[in-house]
């Protein structure tokens, strides 16, 4: 009896390692972010569309985070030269219906050129496997997922552009 329940419990476990495995892996393409998203504008877009055939960077921030926000001010000014070396900066704003009305004042003020989606669900930083913010995913020109960085430190922004360029030379 003692062996059956034993392995009654290690398949529910392998079971349960599959389906956290099988999930973790979906979010390991640029192809998985296809859920259409608004524009601060309204416009309805998706991570997976704007970054298609470029080496992307997906950086999920939101109006309440002070290190987002100094990653979206560090990056700024070298958004141009990445849109020239074929690198596609997103920010995906995870604010809720709460906070999300600040979003666009805040970018408003700040002229950022680069495109933001809006995730009020948190359903594609879900499927990223997101758990806190910033969370910023490097992608292949093909798709595939390179990197994955949690938090912001300044002088981050500079490794993420070497990073991103880099991988533009191996495509």
């Amino acid at each position: 009896m003692k062996i059956v329940r034993s392995l009654l419990l290690i398949g529910a476990c392998l079971a349960i390692g599959t389906t956290i495995g099988t999930t973790f892996a979906s979010a390991q393409t640029l192809s998985t972010f296809s859920n259409m998203l608004s524009t601060p504008t309204g416009e309805q877009k998706s991570v997976a569309q704007i970054g298609a055939g470029k080496v992307t960077i997906v950086s999920f921030w939101a109006t309440w985070c002070k290190p987002c926000k100094a990653e979206m001010a560090a990056v700024a000014p070298k958004y141009q030269e990445l849109k020239e070396k074929g690198v596609e900066y997103i920010a995906v704003s995870i604010d809720n219906t709460k906070t999300m009305a600040k979003v666009a004042p805040f970018l408003a003020s700040k002229g950022y050129q680069f495109p933001v989606l809006l995730d009020p669900n948190s359903e594609v930083f879900r499927a990223a496997n997101g758990t806190d913010v910033p969370y910023t995913l490097v992608f292949n020109s093909d798709g595939t997922l390179h990197a994955k960085h949690n938090g912001f430190l300044e002088g981050d922004e500079e490794k993420l552009v070497e990073e991103a360029t880099a991988l533009t030379k191996k495509n």
